[in-house]
């Protein structure tokens, strides 16, 4: 159990530095790229942080290499194997499971106090109280939600804009794409970055699907502009649905309706700098990842890590030597060696806080291994950790 919590620990760390950088790539580059290529080239953007949150659960490219369990030797009078680092991703795991129940219950309560205003009507839609804004709840099956007065606020054409803006919601999958950003917050719930994300994106997806409505019925810009004057939304939704918030920049969204589409060779270089912006953070997410701590550890999949101990199948604890009483508390020795053809450790190298005779213990203890011929050349990494009393 406390090495599938190390290893789920160590899976969503790495994940959660992917997703961080990705997302401070997007704080940096979204209003800089929505003035030079618009408003819908920004918000492709937020495909960075799930790309190089993927890129961060990819093997780095390294020798063969195996890391098998640490050991603790305690003593003088008695010695046991355990994994004290386990231990502590077993209890900052569950501390982070507690944290995303927590973020997941307040989700569903905030749908059901959203959906319990609505009411179903003949026409398909969903009726909302006078006063709401327009909107869309759900996810694969979106369904419109129009307030109660919806025609008697907008005339005509105000009315055709703002379906259209809807429409542009979901042929886009925004609520999908919300949704998603909400589990992602939910699972990096200590992070500022997540929750600064989901407002972000939130205002990305208003102003991409304003561009595409304006692309649509071009030279409109004023009378969608007063359009939107007209609609009201303090009422906090849920992430499964899309509706207008009163939290929005309304200036800088009637600023945009007046921006014209860019240039093709704008969307050309675009798309450039997007495709470059994915290798260099893909570059710098497995350089984090080589200099990590435990890299070599965290390069293997669950199931390698899991059958690490298969590499060397005859391993022995090292046997405490008589030690001065001067030596008492906490050592920690790493070890590297390489399997030689016939199964036994070469090129044993010990290093760390310890005594001498700790050691050569060390050293005895890992020459006696008898590993695997058929990985030969294979280097191996382990830790010892010593707790003298």
């Amino acid at each position: 159990m406390t090495m599938l919590s190390e290893v789920l620990f160590d899976t969503l760390w790495r994940a959660h530095l992917g997703l961080s950088l990705g997302l401070a790539a997007v704080l940096l580059l979204r209003r800089p790229w929505r003035r030079f290529a618009g408003a819908q080239a920004a918000y492709a953007l937020w495909l960075l942080p799930l790309w190089l949150a993927a890129a961060a659960l990819l093997p780095r490219a390294s020798l063969p290499g195996w890391v098998l369990p640490p050991v603790l030797v305690t003593g003088p009078r008695t010695a046991a194997l355990a994994d004290m680092p386990a231990v502590w991703a077993l209890s900052m795991t569950g501390l982070w499971a507690a944290g995303v129940l927590a973020v997941a219950a307040a989700y569903v309560a905030l749908h059901w106090r959203y959906r319990r205003r609505l009411q179903h009507t003949t026409g398909g839609h969903l009726l909302a109280p006078v006063g709401d804004s327009p909107g869309l709840l759900g996810l694969w099956h979106a369904r419109l939600v129009l307030p109660a007065d919806f025609r008697q606020r907008f005339d005509r054409s105000e009315r055709r804009w703002i379906l259209a803006h809807e429409s542009a919601h979901a042929r886009r999958l925004d609520n999908p794409a919300r949704m998603l950003a909400a589990a992602l917050a939910a699972l990096a719930w200590f992070n500022p970055l997540a929750w600064w994300a989901l407002g972000a994106l939130r205002h990305d997806q208003e102003l991409a699907c304003d561009a595409t409505v304006m692309q649509r019925y071009p030279g409109s810009w004023r009378r969608y502009g007063l359009a939107m004057l007209k609609l009201d939304g303090a009422l906090r939704v849920p992430p499964t649905a899309s509706a207008w918030q009163s939290h929005h920049p309304l200036k800088e969204r009637i600023m945009l309706l007046k921006k014209t589409a860019p240039r093709a060779d704008a969307r050309r270089a675009t798309r450039l700098a997007l495709a470059v912006s994915a290798l260099l953070g893909f570059g710098a997410v497995q350089a984090l990842n080589a200099g990590s701590p435990d890299a070599a550890s965290a390069s293997k999949p669950a199931s390698q890590r899991m059958k690490a101990t298969e590499a060397c199948p005859q391993m022995v604890k090292p046997e405490l030597p008589q030690l001065p009483d001067t030596i008492k508390g906490d050592y920690r020795l790493d070890v590297k060696f390489r399997i030689g053809r016939n199964g036994h450790p070469d090129a044993v190298q010990v290093q760390g806080q310890g005594d001498p005779l700790l050691v050569d213990a060390v050293q005895k203890a890992v020459q006696s291994y008898g590993c695997k011929t058929a990985l030969a050349g294979t280097e191996v990494e382990q830790q010892f950790a010593f707790k003298i009393d």
